[in-house]
């Protein structure tokens, strides 16, 4: 012990904080890193906090949290300048359904009715319009509601205060099993699920902190790749589902992560053209060497 009666440095924990957009399946990877003491062996004490998706870049930039979730709006924030680094990409691509009311049986019937999207122009509003287009249905003809967050878009359809939502696993089995329609999904493009990404003075001066975090998260798509029905549980203490709704998150969503965290630049790019209206050059975009010294880690062991 110090003279001062306090424990070394070296057994001191470090907090870190994330913000999430929403208590969902996709979170998986965060639970499983701190139920699992993934997190705590890394020597780290993780906060959540959920958040509005087009708060998260300032929540990063204002140093509120170490690390976002919200892929759309936080890369967009990129784009428009502010120093913020995707350092691991969770999933290339979200698997988004477009359900309807019940009475529709086809896009073409949508005309005029209403979509209700988490944030204009986020990542549901975007695949959403993909999906319309991919059935010939011009998104153009459809009115464009914010209602929030996946739980809310389910509440809003269900109420009939809008008439077709993109919404990605489980809520997308909960509605199907409540009658409501899918016209189309998953897209074979989409755009990426949760990433982590981090300001850029965080990253420079806190470097083994992020390599830490992401060695945890690294160890979680592991274990959830090869721990099918352990997963499956740990979802069904997270969130208020049926076995049967957490299989099915599992089989669509959770399968698709990443083994490495990583994305290649080509991928990125065709993010960028899909999302900017301006472009940047890649080394402004990403930095994902943290990501593979954490992966070298967990592959010897360490």
């Amino acid at each position: 012990f110090t003279p001062t009666g306090e424990a070394p440095a070296a057994e001191a924990t470090q907090k870190v904080r994330f913000v999430h957009a929403s208590r969902s399946n996709s979170m998986a990877p965060k639970l499983i890193a701190q139920s699992k003491g993934f997190f705590r062996a890394e020597g780290l004490e993780t906060e959540m906090i959920q958040m509005n998706p087009r708060l998260a870049a300032t929540a990063l930039v204002s140093g509120e949290a170490a690390f976002a979730d919200a892929f759309t709006s936080v890369f967009r924030g990129i784009l428009q300048g502010f120093p913020i680094k995707i350092v691991f990409v969770h999933q290339k691509k979200g698997p988004y359904f477009l359900l309807a009311r019940p009475e529709f049986k086809g896009v073409q019937q949508l005309k005029g009715k209403k979509l209700g999207v988490a944030t204009l122009r986020g990542s549901d509003h975007l695949v959403a319009e993909e999906l319309l287009q991919s059935k010939g249905f011009n998104p153009s003809l459809i009115q464009v509601l914010a209602v929030g967050d996946a739980a809310t878009r389910f509440q809003s359809l269900s109420s009939g205060a809008v008439d077709v939502i993109a919404v990605g696993t489980p809520h997308d089995l909960m509605l199907r099993q409540k009658g409501f329609s899918v016209l189309a999904g998953p897209p074979e493009v989409g755009l990426p699920g949760a990433c982590v990404f981090t300001p850029e003075p965080f990253l420079r001066e806190n470097p083994q902190t992020v390599r830490k975090t992401l060695k945890a998260l690294l160890r979680a798509h592991r274990y959830i790749l090869e721990n099918r029905q352990e997963t499956i549980q740990a979802l069904l203490q997270w969130l208020p589902q049926t076995p049967e709704v957490a299989a099915h998150s599992y089989d669509f969503e959770l399968k698709t992560m990443t083994k490495d965290g990583l994305m290649s630049d080509a991928e990125l790019e065709a993010v960028m053209v899909k999302l900017g209206d301006k472009k940047r050059p890649l080394d402004e975009v990403r930095d994902f060497s943290l990501a593979r010294q954490a992966m070298k880690e967990v592959e010897a062991g360490k």
